[in-house]
């Protein structure tokens, strides 16, 4: 059985068409070590096994506004992460553990289209801070940056609320990875998503 502990104090304002909040966080929780020979896991005697824990701590700030006929939001983490009380790899206290980014910032416009009752547009950009790939920071994936941009129509079909989105990902085709899991004495590289576009429709409750 294991246990992870996280501690919070936040202040937040809501005002009419405005909103802001503040959060400071403290997270520890159990971290794992791939012990034995993890080169070979046909021969090997690797195993998994909880060796400390990951102390993360931070800061994260949001704020929305509604200004006729625009919705503007914004939100913008930091993070310290650091590898603690390890005893099968003590050389990794005081690391930043890998795969986890040193920020991350979000933000958001979207436009309600007056002339069109339910049509709405916007666009996301969201940027995250370098992770390490290795655990002593000798592979470092770079910061990345993506916009995406999206249309919603909002409808009803036979009574029922429905609504439809057209969504463009990734619009300028960034090349960038995304993430750098490790598993079994494996690094692992995942590339983001390519420039890629759906369509989608969700319905809600049967009106009366």
């Amino acid at each position: 059985v294991l246990r992870s502990t996280q501690r919070e104090v936040g202040i937040k304002s809501h005002t009419g068409r405005h909103s802001w909040q503040a959060n400071w966080f403290d997270i520890t929780r159990p971290a794992t070590t791939d012990a034995g020979t993890c080169n070979n896991l046909m021969a090997g005697s690797c195993t998994r096994q909880i060796d400390g824990q990951n102390h993360h701590q931070g800061i994260e700030l949001s704020a929305q506004t509604a200004v006729n006929p625009w919705h503007l939001g914004g939100s913008a983490l930091w993070l310290d992460a650091k590898r603690e009380n390890a005893t099968v790899q003590s050389n990794l206290n005081g690391q930043r553990p890998i795969n986890v980014p040193r920020y991350i910032l979000r933000g958001m416009a979207q436009y309600h289209h007056p002339d069109i009752t339910g049509l709405r547009s916007g666009l996301r950009i969201s940027r995250e801070g370098e992770r390490n790939v290795t655990e002593h920071g000798e592979i470092v994936l770079p910061a990345w940056t993506t916009l995406d941009a999206t249309t919603h129509y909002d409808t009803t079909v036979n009574n029922v609320a429905s609504s439809w989105t057209l969504a463009v990902n990734n619009l300028a085709n960034k090349h960038y990875w995304r993430e750098s899991p490790k598993q079994y004495g494996q690094y692992f590289l995942y590339p983001g998503d390519r420039k890629s576009t759906h369509l989608n429709s969700s319905h809600g409750y049967r009106s009366r």
